[in-house]
């Protein structure tokens, strides 16, 4: 009987370690991406087969999130597009953890997983399989 209650302890230990941590918010107003992020490169694709960086496509790209969850993307300094967002936990498919996403108001801008932020760093994914992979800098 005491082997079936620690079971039971265990059991409903994970179950509340799990439900807390999908339940845990990031902050609503998104302070950890507040700037201005320069693209640097992407990498990736089936075969490994893109490396795009700014010199190589000739194209300057800037994300700029603002108060109020607000962000907008430049192409050079031409507005590209811009809405709202949000961050959201979902299950990376490459290693089944738990990661930040953004979560973009406007359809046309594709969501993407926040690999990793290290200070003005922040590796994002597409979080497709052929494993897409950007690199921003905040300015």
């Amino acid at each position: 009987m005491n082997r079936n209650w620690n079971r039971i302890i265990v059991f409903v230990f994970i179950l509340f370690v799990l439900m807390s941590c999908a339940k845990s918010p990031f902050a609503k107003n998104g302070n950890a991406l507040k700037g201005t992020w320069v693209w640097v490169r992407t990498d990736g694709g089936f075969a490994n087969h893109i490396h795009d960086t700014p010199a190589s496509t000739g194209k300057n790209i800037k994300w700029v999130f603002g108060s109020a969850n607000s962000y907008k993307i430049y192409h050079g300094d031409t507005l590209f597009s811009g809405g709202t967002y949000q961050l959201v936990q979902k299950e990376c498919i490459h290693d089944h953890t738990m990661k930040k996403v953004i979560d973009f108001s406007t359809p046309t801008d594709q969501d993407m997983m926040i690999e990793s932020q290290n200070g003005k760093t922040i590796m994002l994914s597409d979080e497709l399989y052929d494993g897409l992979g950007s690199e921003f800098v905040l300015k």
